[in-house]
């Protein structure tokens, strides 16, 4: 499968799946290009995932409208601990513009009870932080 990169969502009324419907039958043909996509993104960005050949992915390069086609690949996480990664020490000298910043990022494609998101080690978090993890079925909060 390949992501269909398209860049700005289109301003206007316009339907994105209908244009990312519609630029799959060019490339496909319109009997196949309902079952050939299989996401659109239509929040953040525009653009979509398909099911295309090598030689369907490099005609919709060419396409107007398209920015980038690349292949949709799963990624293996490599680490949550990026000072440790990194070789920086716990003890280095850090400025105060770094400090208290939470950075989140949530993906579709995580699973919070990967190992990645293990927090052995790891103390309580700090009293001042806000928020709160709400555990449903099959689902545990880490502190």
């Amino acid at each position: 499968t390949y992501i269909v990169y398209m860049g700005d969502l289109p301003k206007g009324d316009l339907s994105v799946s209908s244009i990312h419907t519609s630029l799959l039958e060019e490339v496909v043909g319109s009997s196949v290009a309902p079952s050939t996509l299989l996401y659109s993104y239509k929040r953040s960005f525009n653009g979509f995932v398909a099911k295309l050949t090598k030689e369907e992915m490099q005609k919709m390069k060419g396409m107007e409208g398209v920015v980038s086609v690349f292949p949709n690949e799963k990624k293996q996480l490599h680490t949550t601990r990026s000072w440790d990664f990194m070789g920086f020490s716990q003890s280095v000298k850090r400025t105060t513009v770094e400090s208290n910043v939470v950075v989140g990022m949530l993906d579709t494609g995580i699973w919070p009870e990967f190992e990645s998101f293990n927090d052995e080690g790891f103390g309580p978090a700090p009293s001042k932080w806000k928020g709160s993890c709400t555990g449903l079925k099959n689902f545990t909060c880490n502190k």
